[in-house]
């Protein structure tokens, strides 16, 4: 086409100069020249409706993934929120149990003469201490799911212990001890309850992990540090790693380490997006016998904000 496009234009130089151009070549060429524009306008309608099916089967895509993330999202908030029941469970039994034997003691101690205003006083301490925890857990569950957008500047301490607040019990049972260091004046700009999850997921999987391969003596580690324009949360376990058919793949959907039925393969998909969200990143990598997972997020200044 272009050639032929090429040979319309050469013809009329070569008639202007040699001025022997006509008006029935002038129509010939005129008539060639149409044909050609037509040709280029249905090539470039085509392309246009091509291009048009293209934008729109990419508009498809693009909303069928938002859809997607919406329901895998909400898939993860649920099974997070199963968690946590059995958590706050856990918290509870103890101090229901104690006010209930507080109780029973009340009135033996009533049949034998010995309560007075002092046994009263210390009763409503204690009886009030087992209340504060239930009330305090509850808060806890209640603030840990509220669907907060806003960002702010948080302490990664504060979200660690609002976490281990609601799980400690549940992870006595199966033997679990935590281990704390780092700086704990160190922020994070973003959304704290959803970071939470993210520190929720990795000790989760920790437990599970503990539980399958029978591990004898169970730890899971913090530590929190800065480290050039970066800071960095770290936790690791001893609960025998990610095996390595599944870590380079382990924060895609649907990716599960754990027996059919007992895993969704959602939680640190959704702690990955999370962590992108607040332009952080978060890795995994088998040391020391476990897996240690390393979330890094620039330093963001209150001022900058």
């Amino acid at each position: 086409m272009k050639h032929e496009k090429l040979t319309i234009l050469e013809r009329l130089d070569d008639a202007i100069d040699r001025e022997t151009i006509d008006a029935a070549e002038i129509k010939i060429l005129l008539r060639e020249s149409q044909k050609h524009i037509k040709r280029f306008d249905t090539i470039l309608k085509q392309s246009d409706k091509q291009l048009s099916e293209q934008v729109h089967q990419l508009e498809e895509e693009f909303e069928l993934r938002v859809h997607s993330e919406r329901i895998l999202a909400q898939q993860a908030k649920h099974a997070a929120m199963g968690e946590m029941m059995d958590a706050v469970a856990h918290q509870w039994k103890q101090p229901l149990n104690a006010i209930s034997m507080l109780t029973d003691l009340l009135l033996i101690e009533y049949r034998g003469g010995e309560v007075d205003e002092a046994y009263l006083k210390n009763y409503k301490k204690i009886l009030w201490e087992q209340i504060d925890h239930l009330l305090n857990t509850l808060a806890e569950f209640r603030s840990f799911f509220r669907p907060d957008k806003e960002k702010t500047h948080f302490r990664i301490q504060h979200a660690i212990d609002s976490v281990l607040m609601l799980i400690k019990d549940e992870f006595l049972k199966e033997m679990i001890s935590f281990d704390i260091q780092g700086d704990g004046t160190l922020e994070l700009y973003g959304v704290e309850n959803e970071f939470k999850h993210i520190i929720l997921n990795i000790v989760n999987n920790a437990k599970d992990a503990f539980k399958e391969n029978d591990t004898p003596s169970r730890r899971i580690s913090f530590n929190t540090y800065q480290k050039d324009n970066e800071i960095i949360m770290q936790v690791c376990d001893n609960a025998g790693g990610i095996p390595a058919s599944v870590i380079d793949t382990i924060f895609k959907a649907n990716v599960t380490t754990k027996a059919e039925g007992k895993g969704t393969g959602i939680g640190l998909y959704m702690s990955a997006q999370i962590a992108e969200k607040m332009a952080a990143s978060l890795t995994v990598a088998n040391i020391d016998g476990g897996a240690c997972f390393s979330f890094a997020s620039p330093i963001i200044e209150r001022e900058t904000i």
